[in-house]
């Protein structure tokens, strides 16, 4: 038994769902995020994704990549999950940018975030943005 308006919150379908208070007047809302196991599933599933590449072109890669984003982002847009969304984009251009980085054989003493711009990863490799930003994979 969980009392929502205590603040305790609860699990369903992937979704963590608690009560919080409005920020402005009197009242709550129930605030809907990914649940931090749906988080590493899909970070597992690049990382997956990255490690069994191979020779695998960068566009190829992208493209299932994108498409294994594709599903989650449309799963958990519903709720408030710009975080979650943030925390998975992140981490997709670090695994990119790291796999770029050892293709080229360079040291690994950055991830190549000068050598590889977002305009790079999201204009030429073809990472898709979706919403209101032009980020990979959200």
């Amino acid at each position: 038994m969980v009392d929502v308006l205590k603040g305790e919150a609860f699990g369903f379908l992937g979704f963590d769902l608690r009560s919080v208070r409005k920020r402005k007047g009197d009242g709550y809302l129930l605030m809907m995020t990914p649940k931090k196991k749906a988080r590493k599933a899909i970070k597992a599933k690049i990382r997956d994704i990255v490690q069994h590449s191979g020779a695998t072109p960068m566009p190829k890669m992208v493209t299932q990549i994108n498409a294994s984003l594709a599903g989650w982002v449309n799963y958990f847009r519903v709720g408030n999950a710009s975080r979650a969304f943030s925390e998975v984009r992140d981490y997709v251009e670090m695994k990119v940018r790291s796999l770029l980085t050892r293709r080229k054989r360079r040291r690994k003493t950055s991830t190549g975030w000068r050598r590889w711009s977002n305009e790079y990863l999201y204009g030429t490799l073809g990472c898709t943005g979706t919403g209101k930003s032009s980020h990979c994979p959200v």
